[in-house]
């Protein structure tokens, strides 16, 4: 941990000279309680993070480098920094568009979390059990060892193409992911829509399965003004499964505050017999100083509760 920081303090002090170098970050930490019992710890509503980012222009052209990696609690309740697990990319952007090489989010990732009310979060309804395709190739909804070209702005519409073939060893374990998002972004309204593929997963070093998984987002939010209005929609074929989703959700600013609410339901098919599990969540937001936010929610998935209340700091 203190070597990691040595380092970073020595590329940012490397880099400074020839690009502008940002350190950055964010600290969450909550009281939960659940089913299972109450604890305090990081990551109630937000993930806690540490990155760094760089950039140098040249007329038309800039060069870029992003690293960010989760903080979490590890054994005795503080904050363990486990390197840039979450971004670690080097990147190319002009006129052409933009091209990113490394650990990064897939557009399918990107549609999700602009559908969700609740900020694909804390208390967000999309979680574990209901809108599982989001995983990428390393089962976070990144793709490590991926490249991805994003076209230029043309009149609000965005296309993206990351692929990221025969990356084995990793959490998801798949291989010849591939990744394609088409973006629209015009005044109050937003439209994503997101396909995946990959082939097979691993689990202790072996396949445990060979089958090819495709995935399809489509996913929308609309400011109204006194709100904005947020839905969704997801199919995922596993080869011998399928499951379907949608999201409805509603976020109403108050000032520098906020409140949100959004339902989600999925339906898993597998060998003919459909289960279908509904959730949903609510949270409060509430500015305390420019950097610092308060806030309380609570999750529901299948019945089973979840409640947090904490602080969120900005650095």
């Amino acid at each position: 941990m203190k070597k990691t920081f040595v380092a970073l303090a020595a590329i940012a002090a490397v880099g400074a000279a020839s690009a502008q170098v940002t350190v950055y970050g964010k600290l969450d930490a909550a009281y939960t309680n659940t089913s299972a019992g109450s604890s305090v710890g990081l990551n109630g509503w937000e993930t806690s993070r540490f990155g760094v980012k760089a950039s140098d222009t040249v007329g038309s052209m800039t060069a870029s480098v992003v690293l960010e990696g989760k903080l979490r609690n590890n054994d005795n309740g503080q904050a363990a920094f486990q390197g840039f697990d979450r971004t670690a990319t080097v990147g190319l952007a002009g006129g052409f568009g933009a091209v990113t090489i490394g650990n990064q989010w897939t557009p399918v990732d990107n549609a999700i979390w602009t559908t969700d009310a609740l900020e694909y979060n804390g208390f967000t309804p999309l979680a574990a059990g209901l809108w599982n395709a989001d995983v990428g190739n390393t089962g976070m909804g990144n793709a490590k060892s991926s490249i991805q070209y994003a076209t230029p702005d043309m009149n609000g519409f965005q296309g993206f193409l990351l692929v990221a073939n025969n990356v084995t060893g990793n959490t998801q374990g798949s291989t010849n992911y591939t990744g394609f998002g088409l973006n629209y972004v015009k005044g109050p309204l937003v439209i994503n829509y997101a396909n995946q593929s990959f082939d097979g997963t691993f689990a202790g070093g072996k396949q445990v399965s060979s089958a090819s998984t495709k995935t399809n987002v489509f996913a929308i939010n609309y400011n109204v003004g006194a709100a904005n209005l947020y839905g969704g929609w997801v199919n995922t074929d596993y080869g011998s499964s399928t499951e379907t989703g949608y999201t409805l959700g509603v976020k109403v600013p108050m000032g520098a505050n906020s409140v949100s609410v959004g339902y989600a339901s999925n339906k898993a098919t597998v060998a003919g017999k459909d289960t279908t599990i509904g959730a949903w969540g609510a949270q409060y937001i509430a500015a305390v100083t420019k950097a610092t936010v308060a806030y309380v929610g609570l999750q529901s998935i299948d019945s089973a509760n979840k409640y947090s209340a904490g602080l969120r700091v900005n650095f």
